[in-house]
């Protein structure tokens, strides 16, 4: 039998929300849809959907210390998959286009114990 590392054990753990908020005209509102207090090596994967809105709005990936690791905009009644690696904060910025945005976050995320 071969063995190369120490085994180790994971968690597994899924979460699915609606979200929804209220754009106005004035400023971006920004919506933290999904935080990571738990380890730096953890690995989430899931899809965001986008049902209802007047805009686009965009979607943001940060590490800890608030750098940018992936970015990327949706347009009304369209979804995105995702699967990313020490990540701490999942964010949405809605436009500075007023009304109703509202959609599903869904994450499966996988970590050492």
């Amino acid at each position: 039998m071969l063995s190369c590392c120490p085994e180790k054990q994971y968690v597994q753990d899924k979460i699915c929300a609606p979200w929804n908020a209220t754009g106005d005209d004035a400023t971006p509102v920004v919506i933290t849809v999904f935080t990571n207090n738990l380890s730096n090596n953890i690995y989430g994967s899931g899809y965001l959907q986008y049902d209802v809105g007047p805009d686009a709005i965009t979607l943001t990936v940060l590490d800890g210390v608030g750098n940018t690791l992936y970015t990327t905009t949706l347009d009304p009644g369209t979804s995105i998959s995702f699967t990313y690696r020490r990540f701490a904060t999942i964010q949405l910025t809605l436009p500075t286009t007023a009304g109703t945005y509202q959609g599903e976050f869904c994450i499966t995320t996988r970590y050492s114990l």
